[in-house]
């Protein structure tokens, strides 16, 4: 319900009374993470904060998105745990009424039909065997295995029978992800990597001949500094991939010898003796451009699965990024212009987009923007039209939250969340207070979407100002290479250079402007507070404090994470030691909030407790909460109930805003 002009009551920044509580924050939370079309019904997992937080498996329908069906019994929870962030942990079998899930706590793959009880198809291994990437094909379930029984991680592409038969594709890279067969079934793609390489800096196209065991892999494609990202067949010997070797990530085909042929070739060079223990070598020159929109089509692979396009014989649909979310479709085959659409949700465009299925007639894809918490919406495939299928809060105060928006200060894409309550404004000449937000990754990207969380903030009177400093993905790989060996420095930099734009502006209080920031952001946070004296505090989620006990104590995903960002170890010891905010504490002056999971594998709970100590020697005030039962990421509804409040509590006492003028 709207506010009248006379309700508006003038009041200081900070003290504005708002419904939008820490509670309908944490309670209204739904994200989809995937859906899938089968026949006329729509599948989605989702979280159910009523139920712990577990993410369980909706099914609708496109005729009837109003009537849904919870999939699973409540005591499983879809969750892959391979490279710890998991993806794509869940797959229809079209061929019949089966649904084949990984559930979280034992790790295992079970199959469900609806209606009827799950039973397991994998051996139970208490969570040491991990699998995920599912993906069904008319042989069986095609998917990544991670074994964790020994210090050594050890991983493989394996086809799961129906049955429970497991057979191992191949275990050619150190980190596998997007495994696809060919329509024919004798060729397996995927792409591999190793360390030190994440897959946003190189990874390789992998081609394997499934049906014979002595001649492994029949090619290979390596890319120097190149991202190869999603191959998708387009016949038994072409496929789609996503390349970012011209600077962004862009669509190419790639056409090769048929497998028969490759194979062929090799076993005549073995027979001469002139046989190679590699395989045939494919260069990035043979790539053709398919499909550049001037955006990135590809990211940042945390999860497998992710999708960024999808296609058929008529039609591409590609998700494009730049500083918001373009939905493009190419129709096939492609003119010599490579013309395209871009299909345009009602309302604002996209600030971030997930596609996810591609039927005869629709696409399905979740979408966010200024105007939208998100929503799971099939798209016509003829007349561009949306329907949505589901919605990824379930708030009722949308009025209450602000409406982001791009900009550019001091040569760095921010996105703007000013304060903004319906009931409330502030004095003519009053400037507000504001946080800047650093987000995670530091491959991440923050983009233009209404945020519960934001508006947490900005509904009481408080902008947040969302920074993608060098680093950040979205704008090409020269601005992702900006950070190379510059972590703690140009991510420091670009944030001071918004920060001091902003104030510029005339758009924030510079004494009472807060940096906030999860895992890298965290990092960020702690080296801007130890590097200016800008912010008036600063808060750290599971941050990174100790590069030095990180690389020790981290996952094996993220193990030489920091030398791309920082430099090898033990090279780069003395950037290690100085750079490290544990090490910088004394040049800390501000109070500091500390928030840390007890359970979290990436950023060890170790790495908040000695700060904390450390702060404690120095003198620093601090607030520091460690949640019992959280990882890397908070999920539970107490949790972050209670981290917010103590957020916004802790702001509030530092920038003098009066507890008892403060409402909701």
């Amino acid at each position: 319900m709207k506010e009248f002009p006379q309700d508006v009551v003038t009041a200081p920044f900070g003290t504005w009374s708002s419904p939008l509580s820490a509670a309908e924050v944490a309670a209204g939370s739904a994200p989809i993470f995937d859906a899938a079309f089968r026949g006329e019904h729509i599948y989605f997992s989702t979280k159910v904060p009523a139920e712990n937080s577990r993410t369980g498996l909706i099914r609708t329908s496109l005729s009837h998105p109003g009537l849904k069906e919870q999939v699973l019994p409540a005591n499983f929870n879809i969750r892959s745990s391979v490279h710890e962030y998991g993806g794509a942990a869940w797959a229809l079998d079209p061929s019949s009424e089966v649904i084949y899930f990984v559930n979280a706590a034992d790790q295992r793959i079970w199959q469900i039909i609806p209606g009827k009880a799950p039973h397991a198809l994998t051996p139970d291994t208490s969570g040491r065997i991990r699998y995920g990437d599912l993906t069904m094909t008319p042989w069986g379930l095609l998917c990544v295995r991670e074994d964790c029984r020994s210090t050594r991680r050890e991983r493989a592409i394996v086809l799961i029978t129906r049955h429970g038969t497991t057979n191992v594709l191949s275990r050619h890279s150190y980190f596998m992800a997007g495994p696809r067969l060919s329509p024919d079934g004798s060729t397996l793609a995927f792409i591999g990597w190793e360390h030190p390489n994440m897959p946003w800096d190189q990874t390789s196209l992998w081609l394997i001949d499934v049906r014979t065991r002595d001649i492994p892999a029949a090619a290979v494609l390596h890319g120097h500094e190149v991202s190869l990202l999603q191959p998708e067949f387009t016949s038994d010997s072409s496929l789609v991939i996503s390349s970012d070797h011209n600077g962004r990530w862009s669509l190419y085909s790639l056409d090769f010898e048929p497998i028969d042929c490759l194979v062929r070739d090799r076993r005549a060079a073995k027979d001469s003796e002139q046989a190679s223990e590699t395989a045939e070598k494919l260069e990035v020159s043979d790539l053709r451009p398919v499909l550049d929109t001037g955006g990135e089509i590809g990211g940042p692979l945390w999860q497998l699965g992710t999708t960024w396009h999808l296609g058929d014989d008529e039609e591409i649909w590609a998700h494009s990024q730049s500083d918001t979310a373009s939905l493009i479709r190419a129709r096939l085959p492609q003119s010599e212009n490579g013309g395209f659409d871009k299909i345009t949700p009602p309302g604002e465009r996209f600030g971030s987009l997930e596609l996810h299925d591609l039927s005869h007639s629709h696409v399905l894809l979740t979408g966010k923007s200024a105007d939208s918490t998100g929503a799971l919406h099939a798209v016509d495939r003829a007349t561009g039209s949306f329907i949505e299928i589901a919605q990824e809060r379930l708030d009722a105060h949308h009025d209450y939250y602000s409406r982001p928006s791009t900009r550019e200060f001091g040569g760095v894409p921010v996105v703007l969340h000013p304060p903004h309550n319906p009931r409330f404004t502030a004095g003519e000449h009053e400037l507000p207070p504001y946080v800047i937000s650093i987000h995670g990754g530091p491959t991440g990207q923050a983009t233009p979407d209404m945020s519960a969380r934001s508006s947490y903030f900005t509904s009481r009177g408080i902008g947040v100002l969302e920074v993608n400093y060098g680093g950040s993905t979205g704008y090409g790989r020269e601005w992702r290479n900006r950070l190379r060996g510059q972590w703690g420095i140009v991510d420091v930099s670009d944030t001071l250079a918004a920060v001091e734009a902003l104030v510029a502006e005339g758009l924030a209080d510079p004494s009472r402007i807060a940096i906030s920031g999860a895992s890298s952001g965290g990092w960020t946070v702690l080296s801007a507070l130890a590097s200016t004296e800008a912010f008036a505090c600063g808060t750290s989620y599971f941050g990174v404090t100790d590069l030095m006990r990180f690389v020790v104590d981290t996952h094996d995903f993220e193990k030489h994470y920091i030398d791309g960002l920082v430099g090898p170890w033990p090279e780069a010891q003395d950037a290690y030691i100085t750079r490290s905010p544990i090490r910088r504490t004394s040049d800390i002056t501000v109070p500091v909030a500390i928030m840390q999971g007890d359970r979290d594998p990436i950023v060890p709970p170790s790495q908040a407790q000695e700060f904390v100590d450390t702060l404690e020697l120095t003198g620093v005030e601090y607030i520091y909460r460690l949640y019992k039962g959280e990882s890397h990421g908070f999920v539970r509804s107490e949790t972050i109930i209670d981290s917010l409040e103590s957020e916004f509590g802790f702001y509030a006492d530092v920038f003098g805003i009066p507890r008892s003028a403060t409402h909701g």
